[in-house]
């Protein structure tokens, strides 16, 4: 018995004709498309704050978390997240680097965190007329973070698309803390 394996121009048009590839990509795109539109109608608009602490207390009150929530609900945001994260975990430099370098809109840190983290080159530095008549942390001659409390500060991740006004005025409900 002998098979023919050649591959020719002609048993490749009767295998796949021109139309049928054409339909195909046709129907892939269209499904790329859908499917691209509707996830983008679901991303859920949200800010996420890390507060970095080795404190088990919680620094703000309660008022003050309903104050930033009601504040992002009212500006077309689905939530604002506060998580809390322990710079002395194992795992925080892995954390860091990947889910707060790329998700982080809002840290919040005291000074020798932050130190250790400044060649990330992660936070965004600060015009010096956002003070409230605070006195700004600056390294490296940029003013990066928003004293809070203690030896708290506010930063911003460059990497944010939040945008400014909105951060600066969740740092004033955030700086009211009492």
């Amino acid at each position: 018995m002998n098979i023919d394996n050649r591959v020719s121009k002609e048993r490749i048009k009767k295998a796949l004709p021109p139309k049928t590839i054409i339909m195909v990509l046709a129907i892939v795109a269209i499904i790329s498309t859908i499917f691209y539109i509707t996830i983008q109608n679901r991303t859920k608009k949200e800010i996420l704050i890390w507060y970095v602490t080795t404190d088990s207390k919680n620094i703000f009150s309660e008022n003050i978390l309903e104050s930033v929530n009601e504040y992002g609900t009212h500006n077309g945001f689905d939530r604002i997240l506060l998580t809390r994260r322990h710079p002395k975990d194992g795992y925080f430099d892995v954390l860091m680097s990947t889910s707060g370098y790329y998700t982080c809109d809002i840290f919040i840190m005291k000074e020798d965190v932050i130190l250790k983290y400044i060649d990330m080159d992660i936070f965004l530095p600060l015009s010096t007329d956002f003070n409230n008549g605070k006195e700004l942390l600056y390294v490296e001659d940029d003013a990066i973070g928003v004293p809070i409390y203690d030896e708290y500060y506010l930063l911003i991740n460059k990497k944010t698309d939040v945008d400014l006004e909105t951060i600066y005025d969740i740092f004033d409900i955030l700086s009211e803390n009492k």
